[in-house]
């Protein structure tokens, strides 16, 4: 059984389609590891990456997917907090900061029921996908989803983050995917790079 897991999409819907293309009709999962939006490189890219993942993910057969799991980012996060205390407040004007557009705030209500429904784990044999890493050394259930969606040190540079996985995550930019002991970051920088990663891994059916 194949595994694909994709790194942070920020609205680019093209590249975005250009990923997903070769997996269509292989009855691969596929796992997303969250910021599918802000900082979108094209007109109206926020909602039509929304509205395609969700699509995947709740009709993965309609693709010939086997299944799709949507994890939720630091974006995502910030959207649902900008939703909750409305325009003018102080989330608004962070999600908008860290790359909201205002154009989308509107549309983005929509999807507030679908979006905090996404998990901030996945995992798959030995494997456990997630948007920014884990705090090292602290059990999975004892994990602050704030460190699931936000953090890079000390996580970046523990030797041994010593839970018994290998993390798959994003949220820290680099120019190639990197292998490390314990963990595989694939965010490539996709909204200002063009190169939307992602990395496939054989797990067990």
């Amino acid at each position: 059984m194949k595994t694909v897991a994709i790194g942070d999409i920020h609205g680019c819907y093209t590249l975005l389609k250009q990923t997903i293309q070769p997996l269509i009709d292989t009855q691969s999962e596929v796992v997303f590891l969250g910021d599918l939006i802000d900082r979108s490189p094209e007109t109206n890219g926020d909602f039509k990456v929304l509205y395609f993942v969700k699509n995947l993910e709740q009709n993965p057969a309609d693709f010939g997917l086997s299944k799709v799991t949507v994890l939720r980012g630091n974006h995502e996060q910030l959207l649902l907090d900008a939703l909750d205390a409305g325009k003018g407040s102080h989330q608004y004007e962070l999600w908008e900061y860290n790359g909201g557009n205002a154009e989308f705030y509107d549309k983005a209500q929509q999807f507030y029921d679908w979006i905090s429904d996404r998990p901030y784990t996945y995992i798959k044999d030995k494997v456990l996908f997630v948007h920014a890493g884990i705090r090292p050394n602290v059990a999975l259930e004892d994990q602050d989803p704030h460190d699931l969606t936000w953090i890079r040190d000390p996580f970046l540079n523990a030797e041994d983050h010593g839970l018994p996985y290998t993390v798959v995550h994003g949220h820290t930019i680099v120019d190639e995917v990197e292998i490390h002991p314990g963990r595989i970051n694939i965010d490539t920088g996709a909204y200002y790079s063009g190169k939307l990663s992602s990395i496939v891994i054989d797990t067990p059916a």
